[in-house]
């Protein structure tokens, strides 16, 4: 056996060795960077889903300032914030605030509480709430 024939035979056994586990490494990499490119954007869809709700949010309440200064100030004003107008009031703000969320806001609403229409019932009152704790609002 010849030397170019032995340094042959000996980089034939060293890749026979070497390729499968270099090959099973690359695989491991790319599998790894693809999870970890599929938790960046999952991430990041979390985040903006975060951001729309946060804009609900935002709109709910201030439908509920808006109901406030302009329907329930003047009855309460007058003597006349009765038990119908304050199921008035309630529609009211419901209806202001289908009006400034957004459908995307509406949409990822919907995706991570199941409902819009419940949870946007659900932050009403809780904005209601919050509002006659910090004596701001009393709806």
């Amino acid at each position: 056996m010849e030397f170019t024939e032995l340094i042959q035979y000996i980089l034939y056994v060293i890749l026979t060795a070497i390729l499968p586990v270099a090959a099973k490494y690359t695989v491991n990499l790319i599998q790894t960077k693809i999870r970890e490119s599929a938790f960046i954007e999952e991430a990041a869809k979390t985040e903006a889903r975060s951001i729309l709700i946060k804009d609900a949010l935002s709109d709910v309440m201030d439908a509920v300032l808006y109901v406030n200064q302009t329907f329930v100030d003047t009855l309460k004003a007058k003597g006349e914030f009765t038990q119908s107008a304050w199921e008035e009031a309630r529609q009211k703000a419901y209806n202001a605030a289908l009006l400034t969320v957004s459908e995307e806001s509406k949409k990822a609403v919907a995706s991570v509480y199941g409902s819009f229409d419940s949870w946007l019932q659900l932050k009403i009152e809780a904005s209601v709430q919050a509002a006659k704790t910090n004596k701001d609002v009393m709806l």
